[in-house]
């Protein structure tokens, strides 16, 4: 049993800290005790409404000795240097997803966490859903039978694709959108079958952003897992929220909806 209290500070006071530091206050062995950005300003603002201290920088809340564990909820870009720098200063990291914008990055993070004896974690969220952990019983239990087919989709309107701000960094190469959405997807189908193997991509609606530059509003994905054939779909367009995860058995099918937490 944890007996030590985790002293625990945010890297970044944008919108995504609010839901730590409120996740963190229910928390038992866990106290929330630092916050931290490059905009000092923001920091102080989130600080005093939380009654923590506030910092400019790594360096600055580091040398203050007031974290045993950090949140990174910095833009993707930047996880890799703030994650290894925290992991080889002696703190434990959750970094927000995308973990980083390679796999090498990913990969630098674990080497480093292992060498460090410390723990770096991704933020996957929806795989802590009570609905996400009755259809892996269902799975396990055999109900289903054996999985053959699976479908994930992320059909969910992106705002700032009409309507901005389009300096986002997730908006500032094609890319980015699957590393922004995608890994809410590849989670549970590598949580559920293991490594996966892309098969194929299309994309299709394309939208102009000012300035110039596509950006598309669909993107289906073919793979595969052992024996299992995944299909991703990830839809920006308005329409009906369809967050879901449909598993096809060979005696029986089920699918979980995780934008409502149900199965």
């Amino acid at each position: 049993m944890q007996s030590k209290t985790i002293r625990t500070g945010l890297i970044g006071a944008g919108y995504i800290a609010s839901w730590h530091a409120e996740t963190l206050k229910g928390l038992m062995g866990v106290q929330l005790t630092a916050i931290c950005d490059v905009n000092k300003a923001a920091a102080i603002e989130m600080a005093e409404a939380l009654g923590v201290k506030a910092f400019g920088s790594l360096d600055e809340m580091l040398a203050a000795g007031v974290c045993d564990a950090v949140h990174v909820l910095t833009p993707p870009q930047t996880h890799c240097a703030l994650a290894t720098q925290s992991l080889k200063a002696g703190l434990h990291v959750l970094v927000e997803k995308p973990v980083g914008v390679s796999a090498a990055e990913a990969a630098q993070m674990a080497d480093v966490a292992a060498r460090t004896g410390k723990t770096v974690a991704a933020g996957h969220n929806f795989l802590a859903l009570p609905a996400y952990a009755r259809l892996k019983a269902a799975r396990d239990s055999g109900s289903l039978g054996r999985i053959v087919s699976a479908e994930i989709n992320w059909r969910f309107p992106l705002a700032p694709l009409r309507s901005g701000p389009f300096n986002l960094w997730l908006l500032r190469e094609p890319k980015n959108l699957l590393l922004e959405l995608g890994p809410h997807l590849y989670a549970f189908a590598q949580d559920l079958f293991g490594p996966v193997e892309i098969l194929h991509l299309d994309l299709s609606l394309p939208i102009d952003l000012p300035g110039g530059g596509a950006r598309h509003q669909g993107w289906r994905v073919l793979a595969r897992a052992d024996h299992v054939d995944i299909t991703f779909n990830l839809s920006l367009v308005e329409g009906a929220d369809d967050r879901s995860v449909t598993l096809r058995g060979s005696t029986g099918m089920a699918q979980m909806d995780f934008g409502n937490d149900t199965l």
